[in-house]
């Protein structure tokens, strides 16, 4: 059975309990849209009812870039033409950007419910919430075209995918660091940080869908398992290693600490952070802080993202970030305040009080 959903952005394939799922937006490189998120729900019921296990990769070369704030704003791609981003600096439509929040955790909190097995294959770039389709998948596979960021603090927004529930639980505490200065990393970096469970290449994909499709045993998480460590997971390990002294220094007990032992000890790492959102920044922090000190669920961090959200989308920085992303010559957003000493901490415990829109039933 073949099923393309509603909108066109989600393609499925299902036949004998398998379903291999496609994004299908390649020429926004599988950007994430309101569409895109209607679709998904809607092909949930669909691998709910028909599949065990569910392949989902994207169409073309790009897993998915994420969310499409240029589509979804109809911002203009001419130079210095702002008239569609904000009003004496103010975004113009900030229900928009709630609105695609919102849905978007819907979509990723039932494609991670769903019955089926969900084995992403995260070919190619995957950024923001595209990543975090793919990482709250059961079986996660890289490549060496793989490429992984979560950059919204590049944009005066805050990570978002659950990926600081992931990144709470990567060891020597460089999931801190990934989500403050948005680094991009490798499918072998990937693999070594547990974002993802195995690094196949990349050549191995059409024999890796064709066996799915017709060795009808690879049907539960154990088979599965077996399948891809003994066929096709390359076995050896990156020299990728963080330094102790790294680790010490993302461990210390507050971000300003944090950024002056960073900045005397590891200058170019401190200054990447510095050019971001110093308020992004710091909600990042706190959010991954509260996921290392308490067991928090996937639902628990989606609405904590969505109460995040809704306080940054009325901040300038949002704006600045929109700015230099899509309309000025170069990235040069004018944050505020400027540096993390300066981030009123009342302003950021307010990001984490309950939001009054309910995403879920319960």
């Amino acid at each position: 059975m073949r099923h393309i959903a509603r909108n066109n952005c989600i393609i499925n394939k299902i036949k004998d309990g398998l379903a291999t799922v496609q994004f299908n937006r390649p020429e926004k490189l599988n950007a994430v849209n309101l569409e895109m998120c209607e679709d998904i729900l809607e092909s949930t019921k669909l691998w709910n009812e028909h599949a065990v296990v569910t392949i989902l990769q994207g169409n073309g070369k790009t897993f998915s870039v994420g969310a499409d704030f240029q589509h979804l704003l109809n911002i203009s791609q001419r130079t210095n033409d702002q008239s569609n981003v904000s009003t004496n600096d103010q975004l113009k439509d900030i229900s928009k950007i709630s609105q695609l929040g919102d849905q978007t955790k819907k979509a990723l909190y039932a494609m991670n419910q769903t019955k089926s097995i969900m084995v992403s294959i995260m070919n190619g770039s995957a950024m923001g919430i595209g990543a975090g389709f793919g990482i709250n998948s059961r079986f996660r596979i890289a490549t060496e075209n793989s490429t992984f960021v979560m950059p919204q603090c590049k944009i005066g927004m805050v990570p978002d995918g659950a990926s600081a529930l992931h990144f709470s639980k990567i060891q020597q505490n460089f999931g801190l660091y990934l989500g403050m200065s948005g680094e991009q990393i490798d499918g072998i970096k990937m693999v070594h940080l547990g974002i993802a469970d195995f690094l196949i290449d990349s050549q191995c994909l059409p024999e890796i869908e064709e066996e799915f499709e017709h060795a009808y045993f690879l049907r539960d998480e154990e088979s599965i398992e077996e399948f891809l460590l003994q066929r096709f997971c390359q076995r050896h390990r990156t020299e990728f290693n963080i330094p102790k002294q790294f680790e010490n220094v993302l461990g210390l007990s507050s971000l300003p600490s944090i950024m002056s032992a960073m900045e005397s000890q590891f200058p170019q790492q401190a200054a990447e952070i510095r050019k971001n959102s110093a308020f992004s920044v710091y909600a990042f922090y706190e959010q991954y802080m509260r996921n290392k000190k308490t067991k928090l669920s996937l639902k628990d961090n989606l609405k904590m993202e969505q109460s995040i959200l809704d306080k940054v989308v009325v901040r300038p920085d949002l704006i600045q970030g929109l700015k230099s992303l899509y309309v000025d010559n170069s990235y040069a957003p004018k944050f505020n305040p400027k540096t993390i000493e300066e981030v009123n901490q009342e302003e950021i415990q307010r990001c984490f009080e309950p939001c009054s829109r309910k995403l879920f039933d319960d």
